[in-house]
């Protein structure tokens, strides 16, 4: 079993751990939760890196001017709520957002949190003629911050930002994991530098930096010092466990009290034992595959149906999944306001996919199926290779090493490769573009298999600038039924994210989002 839940997670821990796990007594102690995580973290500057492993621990130290609420599991989309802005205002042509913040906070080190902080943030991670910008951080949050025109102080607490276009997903689009424009202390880049204060991360939030053992543990403790309701825990320690074996006997022997991306075949024998399964059905999670539209085979709209029609989801999510997962048929995300859980796309039909393949003339075709080496799992890739088997497609998998699949995956497949797969989505229905505009094609953008519609970019163009989410709704599921059309992609399953827990972890909340708020957590 392979990780799964961490699809742009940049660094990965390459080997299980040399090193002893924390002893019972430690994990034991009152108020510490030891968290087994399957891979490593990206650098711990938000504003210069990704992934929702990163974002699980930087989103409990800093915090941005607008949050999503993720004490609620059973929203369907987690509602926006005030963060270091207490209110804002956005004006009627939907360019200028007007942010009144929050007095009395300040930052770990003791910096007040003000709007010249929140310029100084901006300047950092958008504009480039500020001595403060900092190069690295412009690829990461770039989905942000290519809508602003002017960032303003208008006075101590009250900061205007002007957008160059109106995008009503803007807020949203700033409170994902790839780039985070959280709120940073100025005195810790002049004190540490840019390039240091990955090692130094000084925010905010209910928790704040302790100390990072690269590949052996990153620990936070409770900042008592918070503006906000205190967190319950003492610490955290985030134990990167790439090897599933070693985070199940780490949970077992309570060297861990919480592990996330649980073998499937696993997960049944531990619930038994006492321990409990937590999971959200909203999730904004997509296992899919992009189809090359340069491969020459793939060029014919049968041939992509075809294999659509091949695959046996339903078979996926039960036999090999075990009910931690559901089928999917559309690139909307679950989690957001805009999916329908009922759409259906291209039911298994293996006849039907014969069919097709005969119409098109294609006999015999043999396809390269590009995927990482921590994807949706051995048993699922021969699974897809099987069930194409079956119809006549002969499948050759080539896997690679996690961080150079990412960049042939970001870089877009050259003609001879016909499909690679990726693991992804937003709570913002506005991540179906990022996937699927022509101008997303890299290296402009991560649509990696070149799919383009332009009919699909003016509906996305119209749905950005709609203010009323049941009318925009209507136009992001116009564009999922003109791609499934198409047939631009091959969505597999949702991910229903699946966490286990010791019976001592209290007041755990997994909420329709990649990450979870672990200051209502506790452990007796």
């Amino acid at each position: 079993m392979v990780i799964r839940r961490f699809a742009l997670s940049f660094v990965l821990a390459t080997t299980a751990l040399a090193t002893p796990l924390l002893g019972s007594g430690i994990a034991s102690a009152a108020g510490t939760l030891i968290w087994g995580m399957p891979a490593e973290t990206d650098t711990l500057d938000p504003h210069a890196t990704g992934g929702w492993s990163t974002y699980q621990i930087t989103y409990q130290i800093f915090e941005g001017l607008v949050k999503e609420d993720l004490t609620k599991p059973d929203e369907p989309t987690p509602p926006l709520i005030p963060g270091l802005a207490k209110s804002w205002d956005i004006s009627d042509d939907g360019l200028v957002y007007t942010f009144h913040l929050r007095e009395g906070v300040k930052f770990h080190d003791g910096t007040p949190f003000d709007a010249a902080a929140v310029k100084f943030n901006f300047d950092r991670f958008w504009n480039e003629s500020s001595p403060d910008f900092y190069k690295k951080s412009k690829a990461f949050v770039v989905a942000y911050t290519k809508w602003i025109k002017s960032v303003d102080v208008v006075d101590p607490m009250t900061v205007k930002v002007t957008l160059t276009a109106a995008n009503y997903q803007w807020l949203r689009q700033g409170l994902q994991s790839y780039g985070q424009p959280l709120m940073i202390s100025p005195a810790s880049v002049k004190q540490y530098g840019n390039d240091g204060v990955a090692l130094h991360p000084v925010g905010t939030g209910p928790f704040r930096f302790v100390e990072r053992d690269q590949g052996v543990k990153t620990v936070i403790e409770r900042n008592d010092a918070y503006w906000g309701t205190k967190a319950k825990l003492d610490r955290v320690i985030f134990r990167p466990l790439q090897d599933p074996a070693t985070r199940v006997n780490a949970l077992e022997n309570n060297e861990v009290q919480m592990i996330s991306t649980p073998p499937w075949d696993e997960i049944d024998r531990l619930v038994g034992e006492g321990f409990v399964l937590s999971t959200n059905k909203n999730a904004p999670f997509i296992n899919y595959m992009h189809l090359n539209f340069k491969n020459p085979a793939l060029q014919d709209v049968r041939v992509r149906k075809a294999i659509n029609m091949a695959i046996d989801r339903i078979g996926i999510t039960k036999e090999i999944m075990h009910g931690t997962g559901r089928p999917e048929y559309g690139m909307l995300s679950p989690g957001t306001d805009a999916y329908d859980p009922n759409f259906k796309g291209y039911a298994y039909d293996p006849d039907g996919a014969k069919k097709l393949l005969a119409d098109a003339g294609v006999k015999d075709l043999k396809l390269v199926f590009e995927l990482p080496q921590y994807g949706t799992g051995e048993l699922v890739e021969t699974w897809i290779q099987r069930d194409l088997k079956k119809v006549g497609i002969d499948v050759e998998l080539r896997k690679y090493e996690w961080v150079t699949y990412l960049g042939k995956w970001a870089g877009g497949m050259s003609a001879d490769v016909a499909m690679n797969e990726i693991g992804w989505g937003m709570s913002t229905p506005a991540w179906i573009g990022v996937v699927s505009r022509c101008d997303a094609a890299p290296p402009a953008g991560i649509n990696s298999g070149f799919y383009c519609n332009h009919e699909v970019d003016t509906l996305l163009d119209q749905a950005i600038v709609t203010r009323d989410p049941a009318a925009a709704k209507v136009i992001y599921q116009k564009v999922n039924r003109i791609i499934t059309d198409d047939a631009a992609f091959v969505p597999l399953d949702d991910d229903l994210d699946p966490i286990l827990l010791s019976s001592k972890v209290k007041g755990f909340i997994n909420p329709p989002e990649d990450w979870f708020d672990l200051s209502t957590v506790s452990v007796e």
